[in-house]
């Protein structure tokens, strides 16, 4: 059994800045979604109008682990064919609602993780929910056979020291942080992982910028 989390008065906030030229993004035909869903576009990488990276999870390292039980729960929904948000982060036993807001639309949710047990599981109309929750950190991928294109990402922590940056403006924070030296770890499902070393001091707010190349 985890303890509870143990917090602090600290904060990292930032942004991911991606250095290079973005990578085009293949329009989507969204066929067959339902009717006026629209075109939609690849969301693999997705670089903001001022050159941030969107949809990276951020985490520190070096952290006790913790129950999320008692957090809100967090939303995955299904909109226009498209999950949304792309990628949600949560902490272990925290619940996770999935929902789908795409009317006369058949969405199956399908996921198979290697530390948490898989899911597959249908849905039919606009507001049907339903609650899942995770035991055991790790990254992994959800779609939707119906719709190939639909992906999305789950990120698990057994702490509560997470964001995911803005699909806008590519800024995080990341709050209530204890004092001490940590790693703040960014992933991002093509680029993979980018760290540096931090030290959180209490009352304080930390401004970090973190950089992803083009390849």
């Amino acid at each position: 059994m985890l303890p509870k989390p143990t917090f602090g008065t600290g904060s990292i906030r930032g942004t991911v800045k991606f250095i290079g030229t973005p990578p085009p993004r293949a329009e989507i035909p969204n066929q067959p979604c339902h009717e006026g869903a629209g075109t939609l576009k690849d969301e693999t990488v997705v670089v903001n109008s001022n050159g941030t990276l969107a949809n990276v999870v951020l985490s520190l390292t070096g952290v006790a682990p913790s129950d999320g039980v008692d957090r809100d729960a967090a939303l995955l929904d299904q909109v226009n064919c498209r999950y949304v948000p792309h990628v949600v982060a949560v902490q272990v036993n925290q619940k996770l609602t999935i929902r789908s807001s795409d009317p006369k639309t058949l969405h199956n949710v399908h996921y198979n993780p290697s530390n948490n047990p898989a899911g597959n599981f249908g849905m039919t109309q606009a507001g049907a929910e339903r609650q899942v929750s995770f035991h055991n950190p790790e990254y992994f991928r959800v779609k939707c056979d119906v719709h190939p294109w639909m992906t999305g990402y789950v990120a698990v922590f057994d702490h509560p020291f997470f964001a995911v940056s803005s699909e806008t403006d590519g800024s995080f924070e990341i709050k209530k942080i204890p004092a001490g030296h940590y790693t703040l770890t960014a992933w991002h499902e093509q680029y993979g992982k980018v760290e540096q070393p931090v030290d959180v001091t209490e009352n304080q707010a930390i401004d970090v910028t973190l950089e992803y190349k083009a390849p």
